[in-house]
């Protein structure tokens, strides 16, 4: 039972924060605002959603987290801060530089 209540608790949260985020979206966007930061807490948003129905007490709790602002903020620094580390200094680790000779042609020597 008390599994249903979450769930049904999580629901209502979300959709909360869901339409609060896109209300914020909206007024970014015609503010001609890039709305990065807003986006990345809608997908937190989701997954806490997600999460919510999962049947669990520790998805729960991190669905939870995810509702609340602070928790979701450092949610998406966390995961900005993972990614950059894994992926983002891949294109300097690596030298793209392609040596090789070439001859050059005028079109006066072909005549």
């Amino acid at each position: 039972m008390l599994i249903f209540l979450t769930a049904i608790v999580g629901v209502f949260f979300v959709r909360q924060q869901g339409i609060s985020t896109f209300q914020k979206l909206t007024a970014q966007l015609q503010n001609l605002e890039a709305p990065v930061q807003t986006m990345f807490e809608g997908l937190v948003i989701l997954v806490a959603g997600i999460l919510l129905i999962t049947p669990g007490f520790f998805t729960d709790a991190l669905g939870f987290l995810g509702l609340i602002p602070v928790s979701r903020i450092i949610f998406i620094k966390l995961v900005a801060s993972y990614m950059l580390s894994r992926y983002g200094n891949q294109n300097n680790q690596h030298d793209s530089t392609i040596e090789g000779d070439y001859i050059e042609i005028d079109d006066e020597e072909k005549k």
